[in-house]
């Protein structure tokens, strides 16, 4: 995940840092980069359309409202998840309006980041969560079977809506997909969504569309090991519900 941090107090934003830092890897997710910013401003002015995947604002700034700063994101970033830092209820009614995710209160703490980022991990595993593409284009996550590169064009095979492409590296694109734990590069220019694997037989993938995905011999062994993961973690969620 790229991760944004808003907070016009020093302090406030090194202990969040250093929470995020601890204590996220913990729910299976991780941060590619975390950038910091202690004003609105500041963020507007490196801030673009996609750039980041969870932004913590807090509610009162110096110079705006928290507020304020999500309302200009949901213009052009539907996607976005965002996260209130504050230490009122105040504004509740405006997150709704804004779609944010979830409040962290402050003081924070070990505890309520924890509960925070099991829901956030929650979220990212649900049917609709989205994306969005260098290219501006929407991929729901969980609609994507598996990935073909060819000739710097990105193939998605998807499960509704037909297949759909654009131009990207292979690089990018693991980039993009792979820090999300179902989502694997099991041979050269292909990944797959463990969500969408049928069966698995060593050397390649039987999907959700009949289609084979072969597994290199290479990344033989890590893809099994990811594989595992995914579905002890699946198995470990049916038991706890």
């Amino acid at each position: 995940m790229k991760i944004a941090l808003i907070d016009d107090e020093p302090e406030e934003l090194d202990h969040l840092l250093h929470i995020i830092t601890k204590y996220l890897p913990d729910s299976d997710l991780h941060a590619r980069s975390i950038d910091t910013f202690l004003s609105g401003t500041d963020f507007f002015a490196a801030w673009k359309t996609g750039m980041y995947d969870l932004i913590f604002l807090d509610i009162y700034l110096k110079d705006c409202l928290g507020i304020d700063i999500a309302r200009q994101i949901r213009e052009s970033d539907k996607d976005v998840l965002l996260v209130f830092c504050t230490t009122s209820n105040e504004f509740a009614s405006e997150s709704y309006e804004v779609g944010a995710h979830n409040y962290l209160q402050k003081p924070f703490s070990e505890e309520k980041a924890a509960r925070l980022f099991k829901q956030l991990r929650q979220k990212i595993h649900e049917p609709g969560y989205a994306i969005t593409l260098p290219d501006g284009q929407n991929l729901i996550l969980r609609n994507i079977i598996y990935t073909e590169y060819y000739n710097h064009v990105v193939i998605f095979y998807n499960k509704k809506g037909g297949s759909c492409q654009t131009r990207i590296s292979q690089g990018e694109l693991e980039y993009l997909l792979c820090q999300y734990p179902f989502f694997c590069c099991c041979s050269k220019g292909m990944i797959v969504n463990f969500y969408e694997v049928e069966s698995y037989h060593k050397d390649f993938f039987e999907m959700s569309n009949q289609k084979r995905v072969p597994v290199s011999r290479r990344k033989s062994k890590d893809v099994q090991d990811a594989y595992a993961r995914f579905r002890f973690e699946q198995i470990r969620q049916e038991v706890l519900e």
